[in-house]
């Protein structure tokens, strides 16, 4: 019966020696998988990061291509503007507030201006609904004279719709503007 009861006693031990190292095992590989988990949160911290700068960056990037397309856009309908004044007909002031656009000038004749009308409703490419707003009755003058600095003539105030193209994107993910080349 001790010889029994030696037996298992070390049976007992070495079970409980076997359990202890592989408990050991255990906790050597949680220790190493804790390590790669703290690894990973890192990384993914770290990829949030850098998609959160993406946002902003792609942000900024649609901003200022948005900021180009209008410049170009201003570019464009001054030029159409010019190209539609008649002889006699000068600009003196041209105010754009988001898709309105308003033109004040002075003309010899009220003539000039119906002129600039007609052909900015007919071949209006970017500007569309020109209204006029008024055309002073009497000439710019002071008791006979000219003002300083003021050309001589009929003041006029109208207003037109911008149109804005739709914007098309080439290969690189530049804007391009419909309509131009």
């Amino acid at each position: 019966m001790a010889v029994a009861a030696l037996l298992g006693l070390f049976m007992a031990a070495g079970l409980c020696t076997w359990l202890e190292q592989q408990l050991s095992v255990q906790r050597d590989a949680n220790t190493i998988l804790k390590q790669a988990i703290k690894a990973v949160d890192v990384q993914l911290k770290m990829k949030a990061k850098v998609k959160a700068d993406i946002g902003t960056l792609s942000l900024r990037a649609t901003t200022l291509q948005a900021l180009q397309d209008e410049s170009q856009l201003a570019a464009i309908w001054l030029d159409e503007v010019v190209g539609f004044l008649p002889e006699g007909l000068y600009l003196t002031a041209l105010k754009q507030d988001g898709n309105t656009v308003r033109i004040d000038g002075v003309a010899r004749s009220s003539e000039e201006v119906f002129e600039l009308l007609r052909e900015m409703a007919s071949q209006g490419q970017w500007l569309a609904r020109p209204e006029l707003i008024e055309v002073a009755a009497t000439p710019l003058s002071q008791d006979g004279f000219a003002l300083v600095g003021t050309p001589m003539g009929t003041p006029f105030s109208m207003k037109a719709q911008l149109k804005r193209p739709e914007l098309q994107t080439d290969a690189d993910g530049h804007h391009l503007a419909a309509g131009t080349d």
